[in-house]
């Protein structure tokens, strides 16, 4: 499955220089860096969450797991959380697979973790198992607009507290 006709014509029609990356299928964001031996920080995981102001994608390094508490401090919302693959193909109209980290495809908002623009490039999904996006921060700043903020953090950070919350309830 090739990039979509119409990601293609969206980044051509905003003068946004980028790069389709072939490779072999792959599933995770984990596996796509190792796949393309770049680093975890580089590749982007693209999430659909469910808020209660609707749907949105959030985009975080690979390298790194979502804080829910923090991204719905980020989205203004009281609750966040990821929607059935069946809630995804009824609202936002695609079909079962990858979700393109373009947002603006689907109408609806991006955020995106802070800790992906200390990157000079990233490497995004386009929709397709067996192609990539690769595309530099501030163009992809520019097409998107996204809303920024912390909400990733490191796996293990992420264990560690779930720890600790079970010790204390």
């Amino acid at each position: 499955m090739p990039l979509s006709k119409k990601l293609t014509k969206a980044l051509d029609a905003a003068r946004v220089k980028y790069d389709t990356l072939k490779h072999r299928v792959v599933y995770t964001a984990f596996d796509l860096a190792a796949t393309l031996h770049v680093p975890l920080t580089q590749v982007v995981k693209t999430l659909l969450i469910k808020t209660d102001k609707g749907l949105a994608v959030a985009l975080l390094s690979a390298a790194s797991q979502l804080d829910s508490k923090k991204l719905g401090k980020v989205a203004s919302v009281k609750k966040v959380s990821i929607p059935t693959e069946r809630e995804m193909v009824k609202k936002i109209k695609v079909s079962k697979g990858p979700l393109s980290s373009f947002g603006s495809l689907y109408k609806l908002p991006v955020f995106l973790d802070r800790k992906l623009l200390k990157q000079k490039r990233l490497v995004l999904s386009g929709g397709s198992f067996k192609e990539s996006v690769l595309v530099h921060v501030k163009d992809f700043l520019r097409f998107e607009n996204p809303i920024v903020g912390v909400f990733g953090v490191p796996k293990k950070q992420i264990k560690k507290k779930n720890r600790r919350a079970r010790r204390k309830s």
